[in-house]
C-alpha cells in the first residue's frame, strides 16, 4: 500500500510538470486613455459638478456621514444614469474644470476649490468622454479620493466603491467585463463619481490609464504551487559542505547516483514547508532540481527578466547549471528573498537541461527550503509573446528507479530494459512497466 502512494504521488507532481504562466498588470502613468489631475496634472479637463457643502465644520458625530445626494430627474433616473438628465433646486450641476480640491493649486493647476479642510461635504461629478478604439491591454481606472465614501460609475454600472480613509494616488485595475462597459463606436462614455470630504485636504478625481502586461513562466515553481521534484544529499558537517568542489555537486553534469530523489520543500519543523523532513539542526543540505528548455525559450529567458524566488533557512549559496548566481546569511523565516539575475547570469541558462542548485548551513533553531526560479517578458495582448511551458523533471536524465525510490539504472534504454526484472519502474517521473 505505501509503494502504491508513492507511485501515485510522483505521478501526481509529474501531472503538474507543465507550469501554468501568469498574467500581470501594471500601472504605468505615461499610458494615459483617460488623464486624472493626479496622475496628468498638465492636463485639466471639465466635468458636470454638483456640491453638497453645509458650511459644518467637522465632528465625530459626522464622520463620513454623506450631507446630500443629487436627486433623480424627472423619469426617476439617477445621478450615475448615462441617460440622466441634469436637475436644478437648491444644489444645482455645473461645469467646472480639473483639479477638485480644498487646495488653491493643486499640482500645479488652479483647482476648482469645492469645499475647505475645515468643512464636512459632498461632491459629485460626471465626466463624458468618446473612444474610438479599445486599448489592447488592461486598464487600470485613477479613482483618487479624500476622503470616503467614494463611488466610481462607469456608464451607470458601479465599478468601484471605498468606505472609509483617502488615498489620492488609488487606482485599480478594471475587470474584463468592467472594460467591456466601455463604448469605442464615438459614442459618449460616462465616469460619474462621489467622494465625501471629513475634514483636512479635500480631493477628487477619474481618470483611465492602459496597463504595462508581463506573462510570468515558472522555470521551476515554489510551494505555492505544490510539492516539487528534487534531488537532495545530507552530509555530516558545515566543514564538509566547505570541503566539496561546487562542479561536483551544483553542476548539469554532476552523478546523482548516491542522491535522494525526494519532494521539497524540505524542513525541520511541522510547518507548511515540510514536504520532506531535514534534521537542519545536525546535517548540511544539498538540493537539485532540473528543468528543461528549447533554444527559443533560452534566448526568451536572455531577453526577459529572471528572478529566483527564495525562502530559506540557514546562510543558502544558489547555483544555476554550477555557476553561483546569489547567496545570502542568516535566515528569512516564512518570507521570500526575490533576486533578479544579471544579464551575465542569464548567459549561463543552455539548451536542454539545466540545474538549480542550492546549498544550506546546518544550525540550530528551525531549518527549511523552498526556492523556485521565473520568467518574466512584456505581454502586448495586439501581438502576444509565446512563452512556452517549461517542463521540470526530477532530474534531467533517464534514470531508473523501483518503488522504493532505489535506482536501479542510469539509462532507459533497449538494452538496460532486457536486464531488468519484470514490474513497475519510475523513469523521468512517470510510470514505466517492464514485462
Amino acid at each position: 500500500m505505501m509503494r502504491r502512494f508513492i507511485l501515485s504521488f510522483l505521478m501526481g507532481l509529474s501531472a503538474c510538470a507543465l507550469f501554468a504562466q501568469e498574467l500581470t498588470a501594471t500601472f504605468n502613468a505615461q499610458k494615459v486613455v483617460l488623464p486624472a489631475s493626479q496622475w496628468t496634472p498638465a492636463v485639466t479637463w471639465t466635468a458636470q459638478v454638483m456640491v453638497f457643502n453645509t458650511g459644518q465644520r467637522y465632528a465625530d458625530a459626522y464622520y463620513n456621514y454623506v450631507w446630500g445626494t443629487p436627486p433623480a430627474d424627472a423619469a426617476g433616473r439617477q445621478w450615475f444614469a448615462v441617460d440622466y438628465t441634469l436637475t436644478d433646486g437648491d444644489h444645482q450641476w455645473q461645469e467646472r474644470r480639473s483639479p477638485f480640491s480644498s487646495d488653491e493649486v493643486y499640482l500645479g493647476q488652479t483647482a476648482t476649490r469645492w469645499i475647505t479642510s475645515d468643512i464636512t461635504g459632498d461632491i459629485y461629478l460626471r465626466r463624458t468622454f468618446t473612444l474610438t478604439e479599445m486599448p489592447a491591454g488592461a486598464l487600470f481606472l485613477a479613482c483618487g479620493h479624500d476622503d470616503a465614501p467614494a463611488e466610481y460609475y462607469l456608464n451607470g454600472e458601479k465599478v468601484w466603491t471605498v468606505t472609509d480613509g483617502w488615498n489620492n494616488d488609488e487606482r485599480v485595475l478594471l475587470t474584463d467585463e468592467q472594460k467591456a462597459l466601455i463604448h469605442t463606436d464615438g459614442t459618449e462614455n460616462l465616469l460619474a463619481v462621489h467622494v465625501h470630504q471629513n475634514w483636512g485636504g479635500a480631493f477628487a478625481d477619474c481618470g483611465l490609464y492602459e496597463a504595462d502586461m508581463e506573462m510570468t513562466t515558472p522555470l521551476l515553481s515554489t510551494l505555492q504551487a505544490g510539492p516539487w521534484l528534487c534531488a537532495y544529499y545530507l552530509l555530516n558537517s558545515n566543514k564538509q559542505l566547505g570541503t566539496i568542489p561546487v562542479k561536483e555537486w551544483a553542476g548539469v553534469c554532476a552523478d546523482e547516483y548516491d542522491w535522494i530523489q525526494g519532494v521539497g520543500p524540505l524542513s525541520n519543523s511541522p510547518d507548511q514547508f515540510r514536504t520532506t523532513d531535514w534534521a537542519s539542526e545536525r546535517q548540511p543540505l544539498l538540493v537539485r532540481r532540473h528543468f528543461t528548455l528549447t533554444a527559443d525559450q533560452v534566448a526568451q529567458a536572455v531577453e526577459g527578466k529572471l528572478m529566483l524566488t527564495c525562502s530559506y533557512d540557514e546562510n543558502p549559496k544558489v547555483y544555476l547549471n554550477g555557476s553561483l548566481i546569489w547567496s545570502t546569511s542568516g535566515w528569512n523565516d516564512n518570507d521570500y528573498a526575490r533576486y533578479e539575475l544579471t544579464a551575465s547570469q542569464k548567459c549561463y541558462l543552455r539548451e536542454g537541461d539545466n540545474v538549480l542548485a542550492v546549498s544550506l548551513q546546518s544550525g540550530m533553531g528551525g531549518g527549511h527550503i523552498d526556492y523556485g526560479l521565473f520568467l518574466t517578458m512584456p505581454y502586448d495582448p495586439a501581438q502576444p509573446v509565446k512563452v512556452e511551458a517549461v517542463r521540470s523533471e526530477p532530474t534531467g536524465n533517464n534514470y531508473v528507479y523501483n518503488l522504493a525510490g532505489q535506482r536501479v539504472s542510469n539509462s532507459y534504454s533497449t538494452l538496460q530494459q532486457s536486464q531488468l526484472p519484470h514490474g513497475v519502474y519510475v523513469v523521468g517521473g512517470k510510470k514505466v512497466i517492464i514485462q
